[in-house]
Formats: C-alpha cells, structure tokens, sequence
C-alpha cells in the first residue's frame, strides 16, 4: 500500500537506527525511502544563519549507519537547518513520499506526549498519513527486534470504529491507497466494530449488532475487491477498551485512525481517536483530514 516513505527523527526518538535496517523495511514492501534531520541553525552573531558544520557532522553520522545498497530499496538522507516543520514539507514536496514517520516528545505537556509538537504543526498542513512511533519502544529494541519490526510495518493494521457510517473516511482513504498506491507485499486488515452497550437495551443492542454486520461485510467485500485481506470482528462493550484489547491481543502492528472533522488536533475537543492515541503504545497511522474528499 505504500511505496515511499519519510523517516524524520531528531536523533534522540531512536528513529535514526531504522537506516541500518535497509533490507527489512524493503521486505515491508517499501521501495524509496528519505531519511530526513533538521539541526538547528546558528545562533551566534547578531543574524541566524545555516549551521553547515553541524548539517555535515550530522550526514557524516548517518551515513555511516547505512549499510544497504541493494537495487530493490533507494534510501536518501536529507539533513536541513531551520524551521523543521517548513523543512519536512520541503523534503516531502521533493520526494513525494506515501507516509511519513515521525516519533514523539518525551516532554511533559498533554500534546506532546501525544504526538510530538512537530507532527501537531506537520498533521495540520500535510496530505498524506503520518505513522507515529514512541520513542520509548524503538529505543529499547535489539537490533534483531528492528529487523523484525521494519519487515512486518504496515503488516497487519486495526481499524477500530464505533459506528461503520462514522469510518466511512477512513475507510475510503484506505480503498484510495490500496488502488494508486498498490503493493506487491500482502497487507492484512483488522475491522473493528464496537457498539457501546451503555444506557440499552437488549432488542437495540442486538439489533445494533445486525446492523453492523450487515454494513462491515459490504465494507469487507469493497476492501477484499481490492486484493485487501480482511478480517471483521463485531462486538459490544466500551468502544476504547475494546479497541485495546483487540490491539493487545490480536498481534497486529499498528492501529489506523482518522477523524472525518477538523478537531482531532484541537485538543480542547476529547474525541474517541484522541483516547486511542493517549492510551495506546501501538504505532498509529494518522490519516489527516482533507475536506475535499469528505464523503
């Protein structure tokens, strides 16, 4: 499903050791990937200024860690100096990535525990998905524990939902990719549906079940169409834990979500993907709004 990626790390969010693991990200079906660093431009003086000894230090540095050259996989290092959300846009603009990834702040306030003040700015201006992985797992992980990771990426992702009709945006975007964007490497789907048991009885429960499953299979049959596998799951209970659970024990890889609205970055506004992305250590790819393709 996607081809093309953008890794930007800051050095510290561990995403700098993906580049020395070439070979398993290419088996994720990956063809081209840019890894990209923005250093800090030089202060010192009355005028800022770009900090050449710093972008060649850095690139040295990288370099050195890229160990694969095989003709399958074109990796790229980009190393900027200046404002990193401008810098991203460039180098995505440039190279025309499918997703980027992007990791996390290990600071203290509620969004950038979240997503990383960064991919808040880059989620607002970007078209494409974002996957966002905690630094506190990678940075933890064995080599061979990358090598596995990098191969399995996008191997097995949970769609979780609430209501069928709600995830229809979802649910387009990925029919989008899977038609432009085709992979030679089998992708596997989770769907997830969760109809809250709160305050109802038990004709509306059941009846809500029917419903639903009635609507996930048409949606199984447009995504299958597609040469997607997929696998649907129709359940009852809190749509958050569930979504839990069914991450923690259906070894999936990562968890998909989008917000068919405006607010999922406006963080006054409590949304059920906002818990997802608090509550979850898993990676999550991000599919940011666009409402030119609202349905």
């Amino acid at each position: 499903m996607f081809q093309r990626c953008l890794i930007c790390t800051d050095l510290t969010d561990g995403l700098q050791r993906l580049i020395s693991h070439g070979e398993s990200l290419s088996h994720s079906g990956l063809k081209e990937i840019t890894f990209l660093h923005s250093v800090a431009l030089w202060e010192e003086g009355q005028v800022p200024r770009v900090n050449t000894e710093e972008i060649e230090l850095v690139k040295e540095k990288l370099f050195s860690k890229l160990v694969y050259s095989g003709d399958d996989l074109k990796i790229n290092i980009e190393v900027t100096s200046g404002n990193v959300t401008e810098n991203i846009l460039k180098v995505a603009k440039k190279y025309n990535p499918d997703f980027i990834i992007t990791g996390t702040s290990l600071r203290s306030s509620l969004e950038e525990q979240i997503f990383g003040s960064t991919t808040i700015e880059l989620g607002k201006k970007i078209k494409i998905p974002v996957m966002i992985l905690r630094p506190q797992l990678i940075s933890v992980y064995t080599s061979e524990e990358i090598k596995l990771r990098c191969s399995k990426l996008n191997d097995y992702w949970l769609i979780p939902c609430y209501d069928v009709d709600n995830a229809r945006y979802l649910i387009e975007q990925i029919k989008y990719y899977a038609k432009e964007k085709p992979s030679e490497v089998k992708h596997k789907y989770l769907f997830l549906v969760v109809i809250s048991d709160v305050s109802r009885s038990d004709l509306i429960i059941e009846n809500s079940i029917k419903d639903a499953k009635q609507k996930s299979e048409v949606v199984k049959k447009e995504l299958e169409s597609l040469g997607l596998e997929i696998e649907v799951i129709v359940t009852t209970g809190n749509p958050l834990q569930e979504t839990l659970n069914t991450a923690l024990n259906s070894d999936i890889t990562a968890i998909a979500i989008a917000d068919d609205q405006d607010s999922l970055l406006d963080w006054t506004v409590k949304s059920f993907t906002q818990e997802v992305l608090h509550r979850s250590w898993f990676p999550v790819v991000f599919f940011p709004f666009k409402k030119s393709e609202k349905k």
